[in-house]
């Protein structure tokens, strides 16, 4: 929490504080002087503010630093001793009564205080370190993209160069638009849908140089992504992850990926084929992408977003669906 703040905090906290010594004036005490007025002013000028701080730094010492505590408490024993030394001449029950549960209630806020400001200190630190653990796990998302795909790719558009130049400078385009996007566009931590999805397109384009099924996956977004915002990179781990799993590329639509856009809520769904019979090709980043975009999703869209993967009737499904709101 900035000190602007906290000192607005303090301000608005001891205005307080003198408002309702005044209301206590006018309930508790049935006839109040003002000499009475005087000595609860004086008091909320002198022995309150210096009880109230003693307790906070009391409080704060206590856990942090031995040494200083001792200042502390002397602090809080001066603020008790300023009406016994006779600062403040003696008065009727009913004040003495009010100066008392006034001593008790600001030892017991500085306390108090202390600990609800260490509390919103510790949230903060605990967003910011969020904040760079989903940056970091950002960077190890984009450097787990199949590495073998890159490879692939790059052989690809090398055999191509000769035999169709026009596709093979399109490929390169494409994957040279992915790398930059990966790269350089998405530290801001969102980006715009449309966006996302034409990285999608671009890497779905250069698997087809892969494979001689040119019908191996099905596509479409039904929907208007225009306008929309969201943190990056959550659909293409999906994406790949069907491309690895899937057990037969040879069939017709063997992998398909859907998006409905309905107003600012996105509903994704990938499938593929996979026999859990057959053995698949894994390489040491598999499922490393997948858990980081969980755990994003938690941090970035809690009570927000569902995810469901299934794997039954030769089929992996993922369906995951973010509200952007």
């Amino acid at each position: 929490m900035k000190k602007p703040v906290i000192v607005v905090m303090h301000i608005i906290f001891w205005v307080c504080c003198m408002l309702s010594i005044l209301v206590k004036i006018d309930i508790i005490v049935e006839h109040a002087t003002p000499h009475n007025i005087k000595y609860l002013l004086m008091a909320a000028f002198s022995t309150y503010p210096v009880l109230f701080y003693a307790s906070y730094l009391f409080v704060k010492y206590l856990f942090n630093n031995r040494k200083k505590l001792i200042y502390s408490i002397l602090l809080y024993i001066v603020g008790l001793l300023i009406p016994i030394l006779g600062v403040y001449p003696h008065h009727e029950p009913a004040i003495n009564m009010v100066n008392f549960l006034s001593i008790l209630n600001y030892s017991v806020l500085g306390g108090l205080f202390y600990f609800a400001m260490d509390w919103f200190k510790k949230q903060q630190q605990q967003k910011e370190l969020e904040k760079q653990n989903l940056q970091t796990e950002l960077s190890l998302l984009k450097n787990q993209i199949n590495p073998h795909f890159l490879f692939n790719t790059l052989n690809n558009i090398d055999s191509l160069i000769a035999s169709d130049p026009g596709k093979a400078s399109a490929a390169l385009v494409g994957l040279s638009g992915m790398m930059r996007y990966m790269i350089y566009e998405t530290n801001t931590g969102e980006t715009l849908l449309v966006q996302e999805l034409q990285q999608i397109e671009n890497y779905l384009e250069l698997q087809k140089i892969q494979y001689a099924n040119s019908e191996l996956t099905n596509y479409s977004v039904n929907g208007d992504p225009e306008g929309i915002v969201l943190a990056p990179m959550l659909f293409i781990p999906f994406v790949e992850n069907a491309f690895k799993h899937c057990t037969d590329k040879s069939q017709k639509h063997a992998i398909q990926f859907t998006f409905n856009i309905k107003d600012k809520m996105i509903l994704f769904e990938s499938t593929n084929i996979a026999d859990p019979e057959q053995h698949m090709a894994k390489d040491g980043t598999c499922g490393i992408g997948l858990d980081i975009v969980k755990r994003r999703l938690e941090l970035l869209y809690p009570g927000k977003h569902q995810l469901r993967i299934d794997g039954k009737n030769y089929l992996f499904s993922v369906f995951l669906s973010i509200d952007t709101q």
